[in-house]
């Protein structure tokens, strides 16, 4: 009796093994994206006149961005987390991010996203928007585009 439970054991062992081996993981996204001019900005200031880093990682549905940035075209009014309906397409705001009062300085935020922004995410359409005063439509922006899968 003894024996026939530990044979029991072992075929459910080896069977939730070969599930979880046969079950691809849920991968967590790490990487990071440019903050450049905004596109209204481009053809009146040089590219160099502005840029940031952010290091995008998506665990679940969480997604947390850190980043830094320099050049503003003065202090910042607003970091924004936004989504469009795809890459390059504006959209509206989804998420306040944290941004130091400075035209050089550091942003960061952490956003659990819905189904519809976890969607829009994993398409490209998320996208980071740093404001000013004298670039209220976007001083420094960079859309959110992770590797491919």
């Amino acid at each position: 009796m003894a024996g026939q439970g530990r044979g029991d054991l072992m075929k459910h062992l080896c069977l939730v093994m070969a599930v979880a081996l046969a079950t691809p993981a849920m991968a967590d996204d790490s990487f990071d994206f440019r903050l450049s001019p905004g596109p209204r900005l481009v053809g009146t200031r040089a590219d160099s006149s502005g840029s940031g880093r952010v290091a995008a990682k998506l665990e679940g549905s969480s997604l947390s961005l850190s980043g830094s940035y320099r050049g503003l075209l003065g202090l910042p009014t607003s970091a924004r987390l936004l989504m469009g309906s795809a890459p390059g397409v504006r959209g509206p705001q989804i998420a306040t991010l944290t941004i130091s009062p400075a035209v050089s300085g550091n942003l960061g935020g952490s956003i659990k996203l819905n189904s519809a922004q976890l969607a829009a995410f994993h398409k490209g359409g998320l996208y980071v928007e740093i404001d000013s005063a004298e670039a209220p439509e976007g001083d420094l922006w960079g859309w959110v585009m992770p590797p491919s899968q």
